[in-house]
């Protein structure tokens, strides 16, 4: 079966965020927006509405929206534009008088924008829900930039006396290492600021081949820190934080770093490179375990032929790849294959995979929080029309490629588990639930050995559009996690359960988030930390409960074939 995905283009206009000072001198005092947002004027105290907060660098002046300042569009590093193109990221210069941070920012350069999953182009209900949870902001085109350094705070107190107490909850965006933006309808963070009195960041970095070109693995002069960029601009991220979030009411010495799918194996790849440690205090891992990162000989391969087909030679690259217009350096990434481009092993900053063979020493004292959906592949079948006419057959054969001569016995473990799936969803079992319960319960696992606990769980409510026709896909537990339930009704439902699955959900990413261990969340049943042996497991469902070794005879077939992802 193939993917049914949305036509996928090259959104690359280069429109730049206009972040000077003068932008919002001119606004009237406390105006609003057409949507409801008030912005501070010059007056005697500029501060008033607390919109003006004094970064390390300089002033920056954002929105109050409801009773929580958002400040939008803030650069945390230098634009990789020009020279500093396939470089590590530069600090930023300080500046004089105010910079706007009232616009998101630009996304990275990338294929495609938010919402590209099968799912988004689906007829009906489905592809009306996708469409509207991942749609950007209105005032955020998803063209994509080179100008992407920039992230988005969301908190309830700010300044010198809003005190610097709050659990910092970091989000890095999915999208594999390709796409994807943190201005997101889905992502956006201010129920969690406003309900739970956290401060949220969410930020953009680069992607693809501007973030993940090894041309320093191949030796090119020149271009240091490139093939791991999109990662250090996390950590360039992180460091502002560290330096500047006690002004938004922040604590820098509690700071969890989350992600889901893709910002969940960056999340993987940032506990074991060196720069990142002591930037970050937790971590949560959401559908995406990242045990693993690309070869530095891979990376070698990738860069020498992205150069070849670019006509570039080593010698050149220094002086020519500065001048190549953004949309033919990602066409010809694309011509190669855009998943070449990833977090690889280098000689500097990323000197080992991130949980393989073992649990990185150096985030040995970091909790972490680890799962995946129940149901993670239906979100990249539901646009395949062969999808829902597959045959006990087509699952067989399926089987018997993941375990060759024990797809009977691993069909048999499923039948048994969800005796009322019929064969679509049974294919969807083993083409996913098989790889999310190796990479994340061997992680879980290999980080249990540690001092440090690490809580496993699955997200197993159903979603609503089309009769439950997605069951529990990949995305899935994003709005119910950020507090955005009644922000997308058709995508996450409306019923109490629904609600209700939004709070305690909410809760306890929130606890986790301030103490290092999700118990003591009302309506929490106790869940206790992940054993190797007894593989502890939180269901999130109408009737959330810890299971002991779940799937049982599936990890017994993984086991006996083990492999790292």
């Amino acid at each position: 079966m193939k993917l049914a995905d949305d036509h996928v283009s090259l959104l690359l206009s280069r429109r730049r965020l206009l972040m000077g000072g003068g932008a919002m001198a001119a606004l009237a005092a406390c105006s609003k927006t057409s949507k409801g947002v008030e912005t501070a004027a010059a007056s005697a105290d500029p501060n008033a509405s607390g919109t003006i907060v004094a970064t390390q660098h300089g002033k920056i002046h954002g929105v109050l929206d409801d009773g929580v300042f958002e400040f939008r569009g803030v650069r945390y590093a230098q634009p990789p534009v020009g020279p500093l193109r396939f470089q590590a990221p530069k600090a930023l210069e300080p500046w004089t008088g105010e910079q706007a941070a009232d616009q998101y920012g630009q996304p990275a350069v990338q294929l495609r924008s938010a919402g590209s999953a099968g799912a988004a182009t689906y007829p009906g209900e489905v592809g009306a829900a996708m469409a509207e949870a991942y749609k950007p902001p209105d005032n955020s085109k998803p063209e994509g930039d080179e100008d992407c350094l920039v992230l988005n705070v969301y908190t309830q107190k700010t300044g010198p006396s809003a005190g610097a107490t709050r659990p910092v909850m970091v989000w890095i965006h999915g999208g594999g290492f390709s796409y994807g933006q943190a201005a997101l309808n889905i992502y956006r963070g201010h129920n969690l600021a406003k309900n739970h009195d956290v401060v949220f960041v969410g930020l953009n970095h680069r992607l693809n081949v501007f973030g993940y070109l090894g041309l320093d693995s191949a030796e090119v002069p020149g271009f240091a820190g490139s093939a791991n960029a999109g990662q250090l601009d996390l950590i360039a991220a992180l460091e502002w934080v560290r330096d500047n979030i006690a002004q938004f009411g922040g604590d820098p010495g509690n700071v969890t770093i989350f992600g889901q799918s893709g910002g969940g194996a960056k999340v993987s790849t940032l506990m074991a490179m060196p720069a990142a440690k002591g930037l970050f205090h937790r971590a949560i891992i959401q559908s995406g375990a990242g045990l693993r990162a690309g070869t530095k000989e891979n990376a070698v391969k990738t860069a020498t032929a992205y150069l070849m087909k670019l006509g570039v030679s080593s010698e050149d690259a220094a002086a020519k790849l500065q001048t190549i217009p953004a949309a033919d350096l990602l066409k010809t990434a694309a011509d190669m294959g855009g998943n070449l481009f990833r977090p690889s092993i280098d000689n500097a900053n990323l000197t080992r995979h991130p949980f393989d063979p073992d649990a990185p020493e150096q985030s040995a004292d970091i909790p972490v929080m680890i799962g995946f959906t129940k149901d993670e592949r239906t979100l990249y079948y539901i646009g395949d029309p062969a999808w829902p006419k597959t045959t006990d057959k087509q699952v067989l054969d399926a089987a018997e490629r993941v375990f060759p001569k024990k797809g009977k016995t691993l069909i048999a473990a499923f039948r048994k588990q969800f005796p009322d799936y019929e064969p679509k969803y049974l294919l969807m079992q083993v083409l996913g639930t098989v790889n999310s319960l190796r990479s994340h319960h061997t992680l879980a696992s290999r980080k249990a050995a540690q001092p440090a606990g690490v809580f496993a769980y699955v997200f197993a409510h159903e979603l609503p559009p089309d009769n439950y026709v997605l069951k529990s896909p990949h995305t899935s537990e994003i709005p119910y996690i950020m507090d955005n339930v009644k922000e997308a009704p058709l995508f996450a439902g409306s019923a109490d359960k629904d609600l209700a699955m939004g709070k305690l959900m909410s809760a306890v990413w929130v606890k986790f988030a301030a103490t290092g261990d999700p118990n003591g969340a009302e309506g929490l049943p106790a869940w206790p930390k992940f054993e190797a042996a007894s593989r502890p497991t939180m269901f999130f469902r109408e009737q959330s409960e810890v299971v002991n070794n779940p799937y049982p005879e599936v990890w017994k077939l993984i086991q006996a074939s083990p492999r790292s992802n």
